[in-house]
């Protein structure tokens, strides 16, 4: 049965305020106050450490990464290392994961699904690589996958990289993974001037893989917004 879901697009905003929102939504969820939900957001700079990231991957100082306007953050969803910043697009849904009766490496598939299938509609071939998550064109990442699980409901999720500045992955060790690249639509040559058509085309992806329907949310965002 098709499920429907609201989206929040908060638009550019830090990294904490807004995984604070996200926490809070997450925790309505839990407690049956809104819907399943999904965050678009563009962050500014950060590198975020996930439960498996080690410090050897970071190859900056903090004092260097201040220097260079970069923030950086613990987090608490898998995976290692990895760069937030303007012109990466940011997903994070936050769904009861046992209504799409899907397990969670099924979920993560499906994740990376979304993205290849948007990917498809801009004539860029994304592809799974066996052992590394994400999505890759080539030996080059496009889009990174991270989430976190608390009471059978998701945070966290799927970036990707439309237009950031590249030279900002120079200074990490990109999902702990030496011997590849990083890449965007816009190093490979597609422009991407409207990136609300994008989310819009995102989200109907979205709904072909997980069976749902999306609206616009409904909820005061100021109940989630103002106090951040």
């Amino acid at each position: 049965m098709t499920s429907v879901i609201q989206f929040l697009d908060l638009g550019r905003m830090d990294y904490r305020s807004a995984y604070a929102i996200q926490e809070k939504i997450h925790l309505d969820c839990y407690e049956n106050r809104t819907h399943d939900t999904i965050l678009f957001q563009e962050n500014d700079p950060i590198f975020t450490l996930g439960r498996n990231a080690s410090d050897t991957h970071l190859l900056r100082t903090i004092d260097e990464l201040k220097e260079l306007g970069i923030d950086i953050e613990y987090v608490d969803r898998g995976g290692d290392i990895t760069y937030h910043g303007p012109g990466q697009l940011v997903i994070s849904p936050i769904l009861h994961l046992k209504e799409y009766s899907i397990s969670v490496h099924q979920y993560l598939r499906n994740l990376e699904e979304t993205v290849i299938r948007l990917l498809r509609m801009y004539h860029i071939d994304g592809q799974r690589i066996v052992g590394s998550s994400g999505v890759w064109v080539g030996s080059e990442k496009i889009a990174a996958v991270g989430i976190a699980i608390q009471h059978g409901i998701t945070r966290h999720g799927i970036s990707i990289n439309v237009c950031p500045d590249l030279t900002h992955f120079s200074y990490i060790i990109p999902c702990g993974i030496q011997d590849r690249g990083v890449t965007s639509l816009k190093k490979l040559g597609v422009s991407i001037t409207d990136l609300e058509q994008f989310k819009l085309d995102y989200l109907a992806e979205f709904n072909t893989i997980f069976d749902t329907e999306i609206n616009q949310i409904q909820f005061d965002k100021r109940r989630y917004i103002d106090e951040h």
